[in-house]
């Protein structure tokens, strides 16, 4: 069963990680989230790489402009696009795939790595609370839609790759038990009952949000590589950075209660946010992409998901996860409905 433990994480956390190389040259990307930490570290190593092309994301025109910019001077790669992509709007993903289907463009990698850590509860324009969104049912969203594009670069001989980027405290999510026999688990994790118990302080509960989105991105990653045909034209897996040094934690760091415990911790064990994107570009290029196909995946290795994952229950919250998430992103965009019986193939349950 998968477990966290003290010794391993620490184990994994101060391992060298090998620096990935490959042939790129016909290969299109997409990066999510590239203007700071982890997916601009993954960006820059792949523009280095010089491949076809190269489309960035970041939230606004001004943060696209930027990144853009640095971009091309740290790798000397030029002709980089930068789009805006703002997760907490559900119209901004799908704008942002009106544009990427009207220019005609295409991919073979789509690395899903914004996310956010907060303290507050807060809703997005949409209904939901922020980490939900960003971290789960946006980037579910983006991969779906983007799913028929993956799939057409994709051949036989080498998968396109879908690469979501989660976290080991995934293994520490500890509010979703007996969530299969909830009503609706995503309208319970939604609530903000749910999200401010009196049972225990709220910045606790709140910093587990976070947990939680890495837990249902496991499951997502599950769900959705059971449903692609054999032999997998697209190659999907779930990737654990390990900590690192990067602006993930700015909100935590906000508060004075964990601001200087938060960077004591990150100058003990955190990795540079460099090394943690090792395993992101890993994932994106390096051979052997179908044999991590709907893995979890931790310093470049298949490596067990949580118990909870598991076991018989978070099996069950699996498949459910899966049915409630496709009718609210079917309601969403019906592109979702298509791509769902023309591409994926209906589990037995």
């Amino acid at each position: 069963m998968g477990k966290l433990t003290v010794f391993g994480y620490l184990r994994e956390q101060w391992t060298e990680l090998p620096i990935p190389t490959a042939d790129i040259s016909n290969q299109s990307l997409v990066v999510v989230g590239a203007n700071v930490g982890l997916g601009n570290e993954a960006a820059a190593q792949l523009a280095q790489l010089k491949p076809k092309s190269l489309l960035i994301t970041s939230r606004d025109e001004v943060k696209c402009e930027r990144s853009k910019a640095d971009m091309e001077s740290r790798s000397g790669m030029t002709g980089i696009e930068s789009w805006p992509l703002e997760l907490c709007s559900f119209d901004s993903v799908s704008s942002f795939v009106d544009k990427f289907e009207a220019k005609g463009c295409t991919a073979n990698v789509l690395i899903a790595n914004a996310g956010i850590s907060t303290l507050k509860y807060k809703k997005t324009p949409d209904g939901y609370e922020a980490t939900l969104q960003v971290n789960y049912l946006s980037t579910a969203l983006l991969s779906l839609l983007m799913l028929p594009h993956l799939i057409k670069t994709g051949t036989p001989e080498h998968a396109s790759r879908l690469v979501i980027v989660s976290s080991e405290v995934h293994h520490l999510a500890n509010r979703l038990k007996g969530a299969d026999k909830w009503p609706s688990i995503i309208e319970t994790i939604n609530d903000k009952a749910y999200c401010t118990s009196r049972r225990v302080p709220s910045t606790s509960v709140m910093l587990n949000r976070y947990a939680l989105s890495k837990l249902l991105e496991v499951m997502f990653v599950r769900e959705l590589s059971s449903r692609l045909a054999t032999p997998t034209l697209v190659a999907v897996s779930a990737v654990n950075p390990g900590s690192c040094h990067s602006r993930l934690t700015r909100d935590v760091e906000s508060n004075p209660l964990f601001k200087y415990a938060v960077r004591i911790y990150k100058g003990l064990f955190a990795r540079t946010t460099e090394m943690g994107s090792r395993t992101i570009v890993h994932a994106a290029i390096v051979p052997g992409e179908r044999e991590r196909h709907g893995q979890y995946l931790s310093s470049c290795e298949v490596a067990e998901a949580s118990d909870y994952t598991l076991s018989a229950e978070g099996r069950e919250v699996s498949k459910r996860l899966w049915h409630e998430t496709l009718k609210i992103l079917g309601d969403l965009d019906p592109r979702v409905n298509t791509i769902v019986s023309e591409h994926l193939i209906q589990v037995i349950e």
